[in-house]
């Protein structure tokens, strides 16, 4: 039986966007604002008054930085930016003063003169906005192997350039406003060795060619698309060709399975017998390819609202230091565990359990009062400090 084997596509994708909003407007310089405010919450009790506050507070913000947020509001994702500032609302409070606490049928009303600064609201909102931007559009490479028709033992993938399934996502992540990697830089042996990896779908190898290319995520797939059966339709003899599509996501810079999906697979049916492998693979790649981008990016934002395991490295700590670190270390807000891999001529190897970003980490980290550390690394799932002298 004759084999027609395609492509590997190769990717490396970084949504434009519009740059997130660096501070205040122009010609404007960010200031602390006193404002009067009122909160109300149903209810006689301390929990009410609490609540009244917090609204109180809220409602401060809000005010103080009306301005600020007027300009912001067709910032893309603003909601989510928004939400995710706002929630700290007591951050933003420099000093405050109860005018007043009344309870009358039942509703607690407090009203407050408040002193907010926006200098701190707007540079958390500036870096919320980046941190946004980079959680929910990762630098992507895409390699798909494609394989036509079936031997006795299944699918048979070599690797070949431009095949079908790749100029579909293309087209698609272009539309989009995706950038993609320039062939040229692909070229040679880099390529070709992706190619490779892909064909022996080797995770470990691909992943640490994602991360000399500056990825963040990789989509490593496989395609193929064979001849079904025969049909007899009004007496036309019509002929069926099924293709299907399965993914895993992987983490660049740790190798980590981020999500892992087989797609429903397609079928196509054509009067003609032959060539309807290709047909297949194109509805395949029309079909899914918004699936997959979805699928890819659902996968990593979800690193921004979910616990995860970050990759420490420390040059120049030994046991004792190391005691000291953990010490420190374990009342920072967000970590929830740290656990000692190894120790090896004086570097030490950390998992930490922690619930925000990977920024944040390495800031709170290096602002650690006993244990000095300075960031010399900082990826995706992975930071590496050394101690200072």
């Amino acid at each position: 039986m004759s084999i027609r084997t395609m492509t590997v596509g190769l990717l490396l994708c970084g949504l434009v966007l519009a740059s997130p909003a660096q501070g205040q407007l122009a010609g404007e310089k960010p200031i602390e604002k006193w404002v009067d405010v009122t909160g109300r919450a149903a209810g006689a009790d301390a929990k009410a008054k609490e609540e009244a506050t917090a609204k109180a507070l809220r409602a401060a913000v809000e005010e103080g930085c009306g301005v600020f947020l007027t300009a912001q509001s067709k910032t893309k994702d603003y909601k989510t930016v928004y939400d995710k500032v706002i929630a700290n609302t007591v951050g933003y409070v420099k000093e405050r003063k109860e005018i007043s606490s009344t309870v009358e049928q039942d509703v607690t009303t407090v009203k407050l003169r408040v002193l907010v600064s926006t200098r701190k609201f707007e540079e958390d909102w500036a870096a919320i906005a980046h941190t946004l931007e980079q959680e929910n559009n990762p630098r992507v490479i895409v390699a798909v192997v494609e394989a036509v028709r079936d031997t006795a033992a299944g699918p048979t993938y070599e690797a070949k350039e431009n095949g079908i399934m790749q100029g579909k996502l293309e087209d698609f992540f272009l539309s989009k406003g995706l950038t993609l990697m320039d062939r040229s830089t692909a070229a040679g042996t880099a390529r070709r060795d992706v190619m490779l990896a892909a064909l022996k779908d080797d995770v470990k190898e691909l992943a640490a060619m994602g991360a000399r290319f500056h990825a963040d995520v990789l989509i490593i797939g496989q395609a193929s698309a064979k001849y079904g059966k025969s049909l007899e339709i009004g007496g036309q003899t019509m002929y069926q060709y099924v293709a299907t599509l399965s993914v895993r996501v992987i983490q660049a810079d740790s190798a980590a399975v981020l999500a892992s999906k087989s797609f429903d697979p397609v079928t196509v049916t054509t009067l003609q017998r032959g060539g309807g492998e290709d047909k297949a693979l194109a509805k395949l790649g029309e079909e899914y390819a918004p699936k997959l981008l979805a699928a890819t990016v659902e996968a990593w934002s979800k690193r921004a609202n979910v616990l995860r395991t970050v990759q420490i490295q420390i040059n120049g700590m030994d046991f004792e230091a190391w005691k000291t670190f953990k010490e420190e270390a374990a009342t920072l807000e967000g970590v929830q565990a740290l656990r000692l891999r190894e120790i090896t001529e004086n570097v030490a190897s950390i998992d930490v359990e922690f619930k925000f970003t990977n920024e944040l980490l390495a800031e709170r980290l290096t602002q650690l009062k006993k244990t000095g550390l300075v960031i010399v690394e900082l990826s995706a799932n992975r930071l590496k400090f050394k101690v200072k002298s």
